[in-house]
């Protein structure tokens, strides 16, 4: 688990330096942004959407990889709990942001625990609070 969790922060910090400083990270962002534009620059966005296709197959890959070697029982439920909680991490740090979302995630994980931490206190309020706590601060979010 510990090799799974620096393979996931080593691939983050390598895609968000790459997203940020080399020529194909940035030809990957202007034509998310604005592809007319990226083509005028002279963007294969052919090739751009490809590529991001690639990548996007290779983490998924890297994903499934870990899933087999670290089995874990309950797999179903906790990825589709997972799947889940991704949803309002998104929301929280924005769609067109990959630190914004990473800082989403962490705002949905802090929440989580927290309310599942105070779930005696909160008992009131009945079972299964930490799951639906990252609900209820995205729709405060999204009220404010």
């Amino acid at each position: 688990r510990i090799a799974a969790f620096l393979a996931a922060g080593l691939l983050i910090t390598v895609f968000l330096l790459a997203f940020r400083y080399t020529s194909w990270g940035v030809s990957m962002r202007a034509a998310a942004e604005n592809p007319q534009t990226a083509a005028l620059m002279g963007i294969k966005l052919g090739r751009v959407s490809l590529a991001a296709w690639a990548v996007a197959g290779a983490l998924a890959a890297v994903a499934a990889l870990f899933l087999t070697v670290f089995p874990t029982p309950g797999l179903e439920r906790a990825t589709s709990l997972a799947a889940l909680k991704a949803f309002p991490a998104a929301i929280l740090g924005g769609l067109d942001s990959t630190t914004g979302a990473l800082a989403g995630g962490l705002i949905v994980g802090v929440t989580e625990s927290l309310a599942t931490g105070y779930q005696s206190d909160l008992s009131f309020l009945g079972r299964g609070i930490g799951d639906l706590a990252p609900y209820l601060v995205m729709v405060a979010v999204l009220l404010i």
